[in-house]
């Protein structure tokens, strides 16, 4: 999938805000957090927008020699994220949590990808989530329909926060 996309969709792990239902207004910042950790794990891209940004700090860390959806993208890194992003709960205590599943749903739609993604790394096999002929192409239209979607689930979230739209669950 595009980078948008993956932000599109990593926003929208803001959802779970309604889970408390608080409106405080640190929560307008909390799409835009998701949205940028659900790109993370391009880090190991060197095309990705992400990597760019931050290829002086890769190479600190030798990130930038990783096989692109194998580590960051696999299921034995979610522990360590998790334990990272724990450190952000004096944000919003629901922060932690969003930002972990925003990170978490880029590996997750990578998987319908034709390459697939290293779930068990370090075994290097590729896994899918869905046969070969149902996979979704980079760039491709579904690509585009999954941003729109995400885009547009955003800005529900917020006509929602803003009250500009009411939801009666009785």
């Amino acid at each position: 999938m595009t980078g948008r996309t993956h932000f599109a969709i990593g926003s929208n792990m803001v959802w779970l805000i309604f889970l408390i239902d608080d409106r405080s207004w640190i929560i307008l910042t909390l799409p835009l957090l998701a949205g940028f950790v659900a790109l993370l794990p391009d880090l190991d891209n060197r095309h990705a927008q992400i990597h760019q940004w931050t290829r002086g700090l890769l190479r600190l860390f030798l990130i930038d020699r990783l096989r692109h959806r194998s580590l960051l993208h696999s299921l034995i890194v979610l522990p360590v994220v998790g334990f990272l992003f724990s450190f952000l709960y004096f944000i919003y205590p629901l922060t932690p949590i969003i930002c972990l599943l925003a990170y978490a749903s880029h590996g997750f739609i990578d998987g319908f990808n034709p390459q697939g993604v290293e779930y068990l790394y370090p075994w290097t096999k590729n896994f899918r989530l869905v046969p070969r002929f149902l996979t979704v192409k980079t760039g491709g239209w579904i690509d585009h329909g999954l941003f729109i979607l995400g885009s547009l689930g955003v800005l529900f979230f917020l006509l929602l926060f803003f009250g500009l739209i009411k939801i009666s669950w009785s």
